[in-house]
């Protein structure tokens, strides 16, 4: 019953998460850059699956710097406000170091680029993410190896698979190298972590290993639906003023 409410409240959060992650990576820095230096700020995208926003020159910084530091300060903002004691903000460490994982990973396999930024950003990353997982940890439990790496698995790497194989199924241009770029690292991170070596004081077992409880699964899957509705309102009303943009063109055209 434990792993079946890790896994529900895993499945709950991970997309709400992914999102917020996005545009707090992705586009705030861009936003914030525009306000402040006064320059012309470029809406690539916001849609379900990301929220991506450009200021500038896109070459102006290196790729991936901006998320990177984005994700840095987030999560010692996460870590330093104590939101790493429930499992959602351990979980949002790790996302937050696998969406900064992208961009260098591209550079890697997708241009063949290999420079000192690229290798340093890998492993800021990487290291994001262990650090994520580790607290996540924390707070679950874990005795042994298998435990450990079986309560990280249905906690954060299922749930991203499924979330991955969702959007496959409405974005086909999603590939499988693209999954497996993203569930790799963080299931090589579960191994590392689970392998640390961890002791426990006897009366800390049962604080260790409290279930999940339900208010905070309900709370993760209201906050999915609200954003689920905010951006369908969004797109829609996109949708609605590029069609007509193009009725009226095409009624210029005609007169």
């Amino acid at each position: 019953m434990r792993w079946v409410r890790l896994f529900l409240l895993g499945l709950a959060s991970i997309y709400p998460i992914y999102w917020t992650t996005q545009f707090a990576l992705f586009f705030l820095p861009a936003s914030v850059r525009a306000l402040c230096l006064r320059i012309p700020l470029h809406v690539v995208d916001i849609s379900y699956l990301q929220a991506t926003a450009i200021a500038g020159k896109p070459d102006a910084l290196p790729i991936g710097f901006e998320s990177l530091v984005a994700a840095l300060l987030f999560s010692l903002a996460i870590w330093s406000l104590r939101g790493d004691a429930f499992l959602t903000g351990g979980l949002a460490i790790v996302v937050m170091g696998q969406s900064a994982l992208l961009p260098f990973l591209n550079e890697l396999f997708w241009q063949g680029k290999l420079t000192f930024e690229s290798a340093f950003g890998v492993l800021v990353s990487l290291a994001i993410v262990c650090f994520g997982l580790l607290r996540v940890l924390r707070r679950a439990g874990g005795v042994d190896f298998v435990d450990r790496l079986a309560l990280l698995s249905l906690l954060v790497v299922l749930p991203e698979a499924l979330l991955w194989l969702t959007f496959r199924l409405n974005y086909p241009y999603i590939g499988a190298k693209f999954l497996l770029m993203l569930l790799i690292p963080v299931y090589l991170c579960a191994l590392i972590v689970s392998g640390i070596p961890r002791r426990l004081k006897r009366g800390l077992v049962s604080s260790v290993r409290a279930p999940v409880t339900l208010p905070e699964i309900l709370a993760s899957f209201l906050v999915a639906g609200l954003l689920f509705g905010a951006i369908g309102l969004t797109t829609r009303s996109s949708e609605r003023r590029g069609s007509a943009d193009g009725q009226g063109a095409s009624e210029a055209h005609g007169s």
